[in-house]
């Protein structure tokens, strides 16, 4: 099992409407096509947030298979989707991990 993690950081002025899209629409979509399941929303805990704050959008994925078909039927659409909104007032990185069960 693999964990696809984004952490996004956000201007402070558009936080709660980035919040909103990806509850209401980014998260929806996503899961639409069953690669990705069990989608968690976090803040990043942060002393300072003068200039915005960062969030994790994380889901779990069966395999890095799954993930790129994801990616390339859906994924970069909701990418581009972001872009038109927000242009560079949210940037993003990706990481993926892996569970590890102890």
């Amino acid at each position: 099992m693999i964990i696809y993690n984004t952490t996004y950081h956000v201007e402070a002025s558009l936080a709660e409407a980035f919040i909103v899209w990806l509850r209401t629409d980014y998260i929806p979509a996503a899961l639409r096509r069953e690669e990705l399941s069990e989608p968690q929303l976090c803040r990043v805990m942060s002393e300072s947030e003068d200039s915005g704050i960062s969030l994790s959008l994380q889901f779990h994925v069966t395999d890095t298979g799954h993930l790129n078909r994801w990616y390339e039927e859906c994924g970069f659409v909701l990418a581009e989707e972001m872009k038109r909104r927000f242009a560079d007032r949210v940037v993003g990185f990706t990481t993926l991990l892996e569970v590890i069960d102890l």
